[in-house]
This record gives structure tokens, sequence and C-alpha cells, in this order.
């Protein structure tokens, strides 16, 4: 059906799915509706009229974030009114003929600029259509200025005429024609479809959750906003240059499984005056209704946010404060109480976990006061919710919806703060040395190794900058010396001297003037009308408040650019990081799991969330930590550091034969299937996990007989041997070959490091007596 303005009930007839372990409630009656469920969405709907009867089908799971539900209504639509009795009087009855043509059937409501009429187009097979009655007072009724002769050109109706009938859009209701009878005026002839409004969705989404899949319905309303977008798009192209001008959830409609814009009265030029409705207005729209494309955005925004219930955008969208360096911490408020809640992730990773945060960012960066801090276009929102789609999908099934980011490349380094590779020789200095400490990256290292955005598209460089490499960071600036100071070359500069400044043997604490000079330069190119809406330069902020050793300054730009982009991974990885240095384990988990879960392959997530799940303990703690690093694919660039990164922890934690036997198991595996090669490599892994047999045999955990077993059930090719005395030959013959790794490191400038693995080499060796024929 089409029309406007005025909603109908939600649908009643339910599906078959249900959502968690929530049970379904049985029917009330053989042709009543069931009893509503108690919503697990937030509890901020508002109650609407009773619903009509409808099946609900729910797709199958998909990573694809325009499927929708399938609805249909089982009885047609009598009236769209809020009050039947306001259709009696409406002038055309049941019957009459409009322009020889179309057979009115019925009313079916109010349009924007007028009565909708549900009629038969006698001379096409008697298709169904909508006649939209054009009532030319109805125009401009927001707004006091005289308007133009209907007559004229300039009039609404002549423009609605002229130009609506050339809209093509698969998202937005057809106009077939347009005409004029003398009883009624002018009036349009418009595609017919028979579905419910977003409003009725809502209200139904409310009553039973679990026909839309219970907390899935976010990622429906995230589907309805992409859906939206690419009508919004067509209509902002610049050969087109329109704007909708009054979206809400009464002006969409469900056609099946497709959505449609269906008040197309409300399209015009933009710019143009026009209706627009107030509770989705946006602050900038002029006051007869003068709109452009981040107006629309902005109407989007307000949509959605209604559809999914959520309140007030910035009491919910704020991440927890630091607590203040000295006194007392500040109370907390429920704004802080709301956005912790959010952030929370359960054990095991089920549940929403950050997705809610970054949709109730995503919805208030369209939905800010001032044009310029909102979307810049339909593409840019459009990135961002698919973003987030992916994040609430992946966080609420536990699987992989990976996409490449459109906004940074992947970062080359696993930011593993040294667990995923074997550990250092220090390790063996002392009789008995203590598990290893997962420490997060340092934040040096973390400015070094985020991922890098990608250069702009529109910058005036971007073609040479997109071919750069950056392995040598000082002859890359002197390449790029000469180079116009576009944003994105001063963006390069910027991260180039930061590494030149944090390089191997440099000033401690790093000259990071000229890096912050060249991020000053990037500010000026970008212009002072752009730049506080920049995010990149956020980015780099955060970068040098890294560089610096200030991890609460760098949480704060971040946290900017997660507000910018919620649908990025990027500044969640870094907040994530953040969390860990300054202790807040849930925090980081939070972040961590959102990414991790999303793309398995990011080393960096996989062993934040490892990391941050042994800090928080708990009796599944290692399970988890171990499983977030096996996920990490085959295929990953990571994946051999993920493995070495499990087979030290796991070594760390044995505490018995079957800890023992584990551990052997996956170093067998980390050697012959998942990529340790170097032979240094494999020593120092070797000798950890030779020490920590020795250990468990010494301190009675595991029995000689125990020892056998495991080495019964060990890969050969490791040689694990199969009784203690062989422990220790082994051991001290792997001592001196580290004590030799020591004394050939370029880096030691003294051999007391090897000296002292002599010495552990020679009292882990079993002490015997040989008698050597010849001798004395």
């Amino acid at each position: 059906m089409e029309g406007d303005g005025t909603d109908s009930g939600p649908n009643s007839t339910r599906n078959e799915s249900g959502w968690g372990d929530e049970s379904r409630p049985e029917p009330s009656g053989p042709s009543g509706p069931p009893e509503p469920p108690e919503s697990s969405l937030p509890p901020l709907f508002v109650a609407g009229p009773p619903p009509r009867a409808a099946r609900v089908e729910l797709p199958p799971e998909s990573p694809d974030p325009t499927v929708l539900p399938e609805i249909t209504l089982l009885d047609r639509a009598v009236s769209r009114g809020d009050d039947p009795d306001a259709l009696d009087g409406l002038p055309l009855p049941p019957d009459r003929l409009l322009a020889r043509q179309y057979r009115v059937v019925r009313p079916l409501g109010y349009g924007g600029m007028g009565e909708v009429y549900l009629a038969l187009d006698t001379k096409v097979g008697g298709r169904e259509v909508a006649i939209k009655i054009l009532r030319p007072d109805n125009a401009g009724r927001e707004c006091g200025a005289p308007q133009p002769a209907p007559d004229s050109p300039d009039h609404p109706l002549a423009r609605e005429r002229q130009e609506l009938v050339e809209l093509n859009h698969e998202d937005i209701i057809r106009v077939f024609n347009y005409g004029h009878h003398p009883d009624v005026g002018d009036f349009l002839v418009l595609q017919y479809v028979d579905g419910p409004t977003l409003e009725e969705v809502r209200a139904r989404a409310q009553l039973y959750p679990e026909e839309f899949g219970g907390s899935r319905f976010y990622e429906f309303v995230l589907a309805y906003g992409v859906r939206f977008l690419a009508g919004l798009g067509y209509l902002h192209a610049p050969e087109r240059g329109k704007v909708y001008g009054d979206l809400k959830p009464s002006n969409v409609m469900h056609d099946g499984s497709a959505v449609k814009f269906v008040d197309v009265g409300s399209v015009r030029r933009a710019g143009a005056p026009g209706l627009t409705s107030a509770d989705y207005r946006a602050p900038t729209v002029g006051p007869c209704g003068e709109s452009t494309g981040a107006d629309d955005l902005y109407s989007l925004g307000e949509t959605l946010r209604h559809l999914c219930g959520l309140g007030d955008l910035d009491d919910l969208a704020g991440l927890p404060p630091l607590p203040r360096p000295e006194g007392p911490p500040a109370p907390p408020g429920p704004p802080q109480d709301r956005a912790t809640q959010l952030m929370t992730v359960p054990l095991p990773p089920d549940g929403l976990g950050l997705g809610l945060l970054s949709l109730a960012r995503a919805l208030r960066r369209a939905t800010r006061p001032d044009r310029a801090d909102r979307f810049a276009t339909a593409r840019e929102m459009d990135e961002q919710l698919r973003g987030v789609f992916r994040e609430l999908r992946s966080l609420r099934l536990g699987v992989e919806t990976f996409e490449p980011s459109p906004l940074f490349l992947q970062s080359a380094f696993a930011l593993d703060g040294g667990l995923g590779v074997p550990p250092p020789l220090s390790r063996w200095v002392g009789p008995h040395p203590a598990p290893a400490r997962y420490e997060a990256p340092r934040p040096g290292d973390l400015a070094k190794e985020l991922p890098v955005p990608r250069p702009d598209p529109d910058d005036a460089r971007h073609a040479e900058l997109s071919r750069l490499g950056d392995d040598d960071p000082a002859a890359l600036l002197q390449h790029t010396a000469e180079w116009p100071g576009s944003p994105e070359v001063q963006l390069l500069r910027c991260r180039l001297l930061l590494r030149i400044a944090l390089r191997p043997g440099a000033q401690v604490p790093p000259r990071l003037d000229d890096a912050a000079v060249a991020l000053v330069r990037a500010e000026r190119a970008i212009g002072p009308g752009a730049a506080p809406y920049d995010w990149r330069l956020a980015w780099h902020r955060g970068l040098l408040a890294l560089a610096a050793d200030d991890v609460p300054l760098a949480r704060g730009h971040f946290d900017r650019v997660y507000a910018a982009i919620p649908g990025e991974y990027a500044p969640k990885l870094a907040l994530g990081h953040c969390a860990e240095r300054l202790g807040r384990w849930r925090e980081a988990l939070t972040f961590h799991e959102a990414v991790r879960v999303r793309n398995p392959s990011l080393g960096g997530a996989a062993f934040g969330a490892a990391r941050a799940r042994l800090a928080l303990g708990g009796p599944r703690a290692l399970a988890y930590a171990v499983e977030a690093l096996d996920a990490v694919a085959q295929h990953s660039r990571y994946r051999t550091a993920a493995r070495v990164g499990a087979v030290r922890v796991c070594a760390d934690h044995a505490r018995g034969a079957e800890d023992l036997a584990e551990v052997v198991r996956r170093l067998g595996r980390l050697f012959y299937a998942h990529g340790l090669t170097d032979e240094q490599a494999r020593l120092r892994m070797r000798a950890q996990v030779w020490e920590v047999a020795r250990a468990l045999l010494s301190g009675g955990a595991v029995s000689a007989a125990g020892l056998r077993d495991v080495a019964r059930g060990a890969d050969v090719r490791l040689g694990f041997p199969v009784s203690e005395r062989q422990v220790r030959v082994d051991l001290s013959r792997f001592c001196v070959g580290l004590a030799q790794q020591a004394a050939r490191d370029p880096a030691g400038s003294d051999t007391s490091l090897a000296e002292l693995l002599l010495d552990r080499a020679y009292a882990i060796r079993p002490f015997g007596l040989r008698h050597h024929r010849g001798t004395r």
C-alpha cells in the first residue's frame, strides 16, 4: 500500500523461530495472538496499536547486510488512519472512475500532500494502484511564506509531476502516471504495496521479539539502514541533486522482504522547501523544510534509533571515563553505567558485547546537530553501518563476519607483546625461572605497529602514496621530501618521523617535535573548516601520545576516532591495547573480542583477548585464552606467532601429566605443521617445554611412568625424553646452545648472559663417573 503519515498496527501472526533460552509462549486461542513475551530489546519502546495478522519468516543466517525478514499481511488493510472514522468524509466513494481509467476501491489513508486510495487500473488488466490526491494547500503548510500559483512550474505539484516520474530505483515506490479529475483535482498513480510500515515492524518487534530472532533485530535495523542509504544515495547523486526530505518509519513500507520509500511527495531538489516531520527533522533544516543530503542522514539516524528503541544517544555512546589521578573516584552517573553495561563481555563470549555501543555511536554521529559533524555522504554512512552489522553478527553467533576495511591497511605486525615469539634468553637465568608475564605491547611499539589509514582517494598524491613501501622510513622520508605537502603526504611524514624517533638506540624519551610539526602541517593542509571533523588527525595524535608514553591521552584520541568511524576495527584494536596498559582488563577484553570474533585472523586482537582473559582469571580463563589463539586461521600471516603463544601459555600453566602431554602435542604441530622452522627459535621452545617437564618431575606432579606415557604419545621427530635423567641431559645441552646464541647476539655487548647460561647447563647436567682407558 502506498501512504504516509498515519500508522497502522503491528502484525500478529508469529513464525517458528525462537531466541536464546527463552521459551515461546503458547497462543491464547485458535485465532487470537499469543500473549507477548517479556522483550529482550531495550525497554524504551512505546506500545503501539493492536497488531494486524501477518506472517514473519526469518531469512537464513547470512553475512549479507541487506537481508531482511519476509513479512506478509494475512488480511488486506482497510485503513491506514489512526482514526478510522476520519476516513468517512473523504470525497471519493468506491467505484468512482477517475480519468476514465482508475476505479476507486477504498480509501487507504493520508499521504504527505493528500489522501490515498486503492484503485484498479482498468486499462492494464485491473492492476491495483494507489491514487494519491494532491492538495495544493498542503504543500506549504509548515511555512508561512506565500506559495507559487498552482499552475506555476515552480509549484510543488508541478515539480512532483515533472520530476518524480523520472525516479527509477528499487527502493523507491514507482510513479506510473499522473492525471486530473474535476472533483478532486490533480493526482498521482503509484505502485501499490500492501505491507506493514516500519512503525508497525517496530511495534511488532517489541511485542514478539522472537519473530525477529531476538537480538538479531538490531542487525535487521542496520539492514534497513543499508537499504535506505542505497535509495538516498540514488537521490543525492549529483546528476539528480534531490533529497527525500521526510524520512520516518511510517514513510517506509515492507514489500515482502524488500522495503520502499512510499511518500514520494516529499522528494525535492536539495535546498528547496518541502514536507518534513518534526520528530525526525534535523535542526539544520530551514524554516520551510529546506534540506540537504546531510539532513536526510539525520532523519535516517533518528528513524533507526526509533526502530531499535535506543534512548538518549549521548548517554549511551560514551566510554567509561578513566579514574581521576588523585582523590576519590568520581561517582558513576547513569550514562557511565549504561555505557559500561553495553561494553560488558560475559564469559563465554556470547551476547552483543561492544556491538550496541558501536550501533549507538553510529546513530549518534548521524544525528549530530552540526551538519559537518555528521556523515558526509550516504556512502560513508553505509560503510560504517555495514561494519557495525558485521560486529553485531559476529558477537551474536561467535563466527567470523569479515570484510577488508575500506579505511585502514592491515598491520604487518602481530602486536603480540612478545608472546608470539620464543621466550627470551633471560628466562633461563636463575635456578627456577618464573612463568612468563604476558604484557601488552609497549606504547612505543604500538605507535609504530598499529594499522595505517589508507590514503584518501581524493588526495592530490593518492596514486603515488598507494605505491609506496615503508620498510626504510629514513629513505622514504628523503624520497618524498620534494613532494607538495598534501594532507596525506604530511600524515605520512608524521608517521615516518615518529618511527625514526622510536628506532632502536634513539634518544629516550624520544624527540617527537618533527613528527608533531608534520601533523600541524597536515591540519593546515586539510583546512580549518574540515580539520575539526577529520578523524585522521585524531588517529595520528593518538600515535604521538603513545610514542610519548601518555596512554590516557592516547585513549582519548582513539575514542574520538571510534566515535567518528564506529564500524571500523582499528580504533577498537587501539583502545583495547590502551585498556591493557591501563589495567582495565574487562574493557580490554570487550574491545579485543569485538575485533577478534569478527576477524579471527587478526593477531593483535587474538593476543590481546588471550592476555585479558588470563588477567581476569576464572576457571576457564586458560581454555578461553588458548581458544582465542587457536582461532587465528591457518591462512593468516600471524598463524605461527599465535601457535607459539598457545604453546607458551599452555607450558606456563601445565600442572600435571595431561597438561604436559598437551604441551608436547602442540610443540610437535608447531614444528611440523604450523610453520616454526627457525632452528634457534625451535631450540628455545624445546628448552621451555623440557624445563616444564623437569619442574613437574621434581615437584612430583608427573611420575616416571607418566613421563614415559607422554613420550610415547609425542611426535617421534621431537625426541622427547623418556626419563628424568634424559630430560636433564637434553636440557643441559639446550642451555649450551642458548649460551652460544647469547654470545653471537650482536645486540649484546657483554658475555655475562652467555656465562650464566653455561653455568646453568653445568648445574642441570646429571652427576656421573667415567673411566677412560689409558689414563691414571
